[in-house]
């Protein structure tokens, strides 16, 4: 019988550090994505432990930019989440979501939000719909093609305190990769700007 709950014991630690490695190699992998963002970015890769996630820290025209990231559950399990945040104060607040994640999340129509609808056929909600500042916003043609560009946005937030904006990722160390990451920063700048004319 000792025998028998020492080799249980054994198992059970030999799978959780088997679990600490895997999520260790995945944020390797990652944060070695997050370091081809430092010379093109100003920015400094920071990780604070063994199997910590990074955190990047940089300058986008001129504008502190964040990168970290998170993981909630979601109706099909637990995602993992790209954070971006950029320090660039707006006049006026708007949240986009995308209407597939809401769902997701339980929440078949936000509060106060208009759906807009992309060329192809995605399906956004912009919040608050009562601002006549969004109404003259929807009614962008290039705001539609940005919004199709987007990838598993979750949502984007524009306000005083600056652009906050979220995307789901199922393949974390893939989607971080310079080529996927570069061009997604590119297009939410581009957004603020289209936002902000």
């Amino acid at each position: 019988m000792f025998w028998i709950v020492v080799l249980v014991v054994m198992m059970i630690v030999l799978a959780w550090a088997g679990l600490i490695f895997l999520r260790k190699v995945l944020w390797d992998a990652v944060h070695q994505n997050l370091l081809d963002l430092e010379d093109n970015f100003e920015g400094k890769v920071i990780r604070n432990g063994f199997a910590a996630r990074p955190v990047f820290h940089g300058k986008i025209a001129g504008n502190e930019l964040t990168i970290n990231f998170s993981t909630a559950k979601s109706g099909r399990g637990r995602k993992t989440y790209i954070d971006i945040s950029i320090n660039v104060a707006s006049d006026f607040s708007l949240t986009i979501t995308e209407k597939n994640w809401q769902q997701e999340q339980g929440n078949d129509s936000p509060e106060n939000a208009c759906e807009l609808v992309t060329n192809n056929e995605k399906v956004f909600y912009i919040m608050p719909a009562d601002s006549a500042k969004v109404q003259e916003i929807i009614k962008k043609k290039e705001l539609k093609d940005i919004l199709d560009g987007f990838k598993n946005l979750a949502y984007f937030f524009i306000g005083q305190t600056g652009i906050i904006c979220e995307f789901w990722s199922d393949k974390i160390d893939d989607d971080t990769a310079f080529e996927k990451l570069q061009p997604q920063l590119e297009q939410i700048q581009t957004l603020q700007k289209i936002l902000n004319k």
